[in-house]
């Protein structure tokens, strides 16, 4: 009995690393910062801390994201032997059944949470389900494509909120739009350093189809067009978007000097120094509207 237990504990130990539970708590701490300080705005904070759908639907999120990272990991196995041998090992100890019928639950209840919530919040949330099970099975083998929805994933769970609320929120594009240069950045970033790993199991990414000096290359024009961009785009605002626009510039040329420093870099030795710092920067920007308190 007492090793049955302990067994339990140990699967439920390497289930938690699994969905990466940090991810998903940084991702209900960013939904609730941003129904406080950004659309709590102009509701009072009663409005807010009583509503029951934003809670309904910040819990289908962590079930949904959660079991986005199992399916993944599933998909991923024989490559992750490759690149994250460590990791790949203690999966194994887990055992694929125990993960896909975790993965089916954590689906199951998000959906529910989110039919409780409202019909266009259950609708958003299925397709959230579906695309991030399509991007595991089919997507991110397809280069440019790969990066772009696991991009786009990354950022389509903070719309639930949004929709919630329906509030038209011109900062709050250029917010997620900056935000999705990030994670597009640090997709082409673990895709550099994974590399060997694709290369093996047939991962046709962006860096093996075009190599990775033109991969780094391209990142960087791609980095150099959405500064372009922020700078035509708040030239053409009406007044001043404040906090939205200083955090959008500060994410954006972070994603800009990340991508230079790895253009000119010669070997891959500075790859998982960037990464850290872009890991860093979509913290901190998740984070920021905080700052909207004291502005």
């Amino acid at each position: 009995m007492a090793g049955s237990s302990r067994k339990k504990w140990i699967k439920l130990t390497l289930l938690l690393g699994a969905v990466r539970w940090y991810n998903v708590l940084l991702l209900t701490l960013a939904q609730y910062i941003m129904a406080f300080f950004i659309f709590g705005e102009n509701r009072r904070i009663e409005q807010v801390l009583w509503d029951r759908k934003l809670h309904l639907i910040v819990l289908a999120n962590a079930f949904t994201v959660a079991g986005a990272f199992l399916i993944n990991v599933f998909y991923d196995a024989d490559k992750d032997l490759v690149n994250r041998s460590k990791f790949a090992t203690l999966y194994r100890l887990i055992g694929q059944e125990y993960v896909l019928n975790t993965y089916v639950t954590f689906n199951v209840i998000a959906v529910l949470l989110a039919l409780l919530a409202s019909l266009k919040v259950f609708l958003f949330m299925a397709s959230f389900v579906f695309m991030a099970w399509f991007y595991s099975h089919k997507l991110q083998k397809i280069p440019l494509i790969r990066e772009v929805s696991a991009s786009l994933l990354a950022v389509a769970t903070l719309l639930s909120v949004w929709l919630h609320f329906g509030d038209m929120h011109t900062g709050l594009l250029l917010y997620l739009g900056s935000l999705f240069i990030l994670a597009f950045t640090r997709e082409v970033v673990k895709d550099l350093q994974g590399n060997k790993g694709n290369i093996i199991f047939g991962y046709t990414t962006m860096v093996v189809v075009t190599g990775a000096g033109f991969a780094k290359r391209w990142l960087l024009a791609v980095n150099v067009l959405s500064l372009c961009l922020w700078f035509l785009g708040n030239a053409n605002f009406n007044q001043s978007l404040g906090f939205y626009s200083i955090v959008s510039l500060i994410s954006t040329s972070l994603s800009f000097l990340v991508s230079a420093i790895v253009g000119t870099a010669s070997g891959s030795q500075v790859l998982p120094s960037v990464d850290a710092i872009l890991k860093a920067g979509i913290v901190i920007h998740l984070l920021s509207p905080v700052v909207v308190l004291w502005m």
